[in-house]
């Protein structure tokens, strides 16, 4: 009798440790207002758990944290592409959307039988203080891991990744897979909360890398199947985005050539600048640097194009900062101020790649800090002073600027 109890125990704790795991690439990214909505997606596959039988999709249980009833959702599933496998797709995308959330509330969510997970959304307004994070060219490597966990456990609204995320190409898949399970097990606060993703685009998520002469915009998303398969849904039209968070903070989002032209963006830069004069934090984001340090002044004519025409609108403009990437080392440079004042560009893309050494005569007397190291930048937020401490390995302070509200 005490040994069938035994068994009988046994038996009942391995039922128990087969609960449902939280799928391994589930990560939060926005698609509209940050304040009311939020969307959770995840792989299923090989490695990944069964796809979902087709029409079915999973079932998600969600509720605003506190609530005693819950409420039921079941996830979309589309094929993800796989271009390496002649198109043939061996893993799907799960998704589920929520709109009309509260702003500033913890939500929690279940997918299947899995462990609850839990996301808080963008508050109305910034309170005492605001932290998000940012950085660009990431891949999936130890140092990646080392400093975007370093960067969420400072609890961040957000992280923005301004392109280079998992350096597939637009062709590998398994490649892609691996940042996502990588981002998946750091992207959480110290509370647990999952941190919401917020890409930008670059060349290494496009196959070529930059636009092709007389592609259309269709066409040169066939060549990003992954980065659109994820983010179609924040990038639903042609061209860059604008993020915005109540009416304290926009996040511009350019694309420096690699699906639509530089030049096809500029008027679109313009007119969203003056658009958000009344929003005191304004940070515009890109991936090639136009401040060059891998690279020379001239090497790349995005850099140029940049300086030429998109620098002197932010001038201009009461944007706070620029955000720019691809060129693997830390660097800040003040800008030359030919449009009526000198704005901070805060780069140059080096969360999990190999550090470059600087070597563009031009850029070097211009910069404010540099390192060549891997880093990120936490920026918090205040009603009238914005900080961003840019950290290396281990935590170290790499650099440290204070930003203050403009007198309108």
């Amino acid at each position: 009798m005490n040994r069938s109890l035994v068994i009988f125990g046994f038996l009942l704790l391995c039922g128990l440790g087969q609960a449902g795991e939280v799928p391994k690439t589930l990560h939060l990214t926005w698609e509209g207002d940050p304040c009311t909505t939020m969307t959770a997606q995840w792989l299923r596959g090989p490695g990944l758990g069964d796809r979902p039988e087709k029409g079915k999709g999973e079932e998600v249980r969600w509720k605003k944290a506190g609530d005693p009833m819950w409420q039921v959702a079941r996830s979309t599933s589309t094929e993800f592409p796989d271009p390496q496998k002649m198109g043939m797709p061996r893993w799907s995308l799960s998704r589920v959307r929520w709109k009309g959330l509260e702003a500033g509330q913890e939500y929690v969510f279940q997918v299947e039988d899995s462990p609850e997970q839990s996301f808080r959304t963008a508050p109305l307004d910034i309170g005492e203080e605001l932290i998000f994070a940012e950085g660009g060219d990431s891949d999936s490597t130890r140092a990646a891991e080392e400093m975007l966990t370093l960067a969420c456990q400072k609890n961040p609204l957000f992280f923005s990744l301004g392109g280079d995320i998992s350096y597939s190409d637009g062709k590998d898949v398994a490649r892609e897979i691996r940042f996502w399970e990588m981002w998946h097990r750091v992207a959480h606060g110290t509370d647990g909360k999952l941190i919401p993703f917020v890409p930008g685009i670059g060349n290494h998520e496009v196959q070529g890398g930059y636009w092709q002469e007389g592609a259309t915009s269709a066409d040169m998303k066939k060549r990003a199947p992954f980065f659109f398969a994820l983010f179609g849904g924040l990038y639903q039209k042609d061209g860059p985005v604008a993020l915005d968070f109540g009416d304290y903070l926009s996040l511009l989002l350019l694309d420096t050539g690699h699906i639509t032209p530089m030049e096809r963006q500029t008027d679109w830069l313009e007119k969203n600048l003056a658009a958000r004069k009344s929003v005191p934090w304004v940070f515009v984001s890109w991936h090639i640097a136009c401040y060059p340090s891998a690279r020379t002044w001239n090497q790349q004519p995005m850099s140029g194009y940049a300086r030429s025409q998109w620098i002197p609108l932010i001038e201009k403009s009461d944007a706070t900062a620029i955000f720019n990437h691809h060129d693997h080392d830390m660097q800040r440079v003040e800008s030359e101020g030919k449009g009526g004042r000198k704005v901070m560009v805060l780069g140059n893309g080096s969360i999990g790649v190999e550090p470059r050494e600087a070597v563009c005569k031009e850029s070097i007397p211009m910069r404010k800090a540099y390192a060549q190291e891997n880093y990120v930048n936490i920026v918090t937020l205040r009603k009238k002073s914005v900080e961003v401490v840019t950290l290396g390995r281990k935590g170290r302070e790499l650099d440290r600027v204070e930003f203050s509200t403009r007198s309108k």
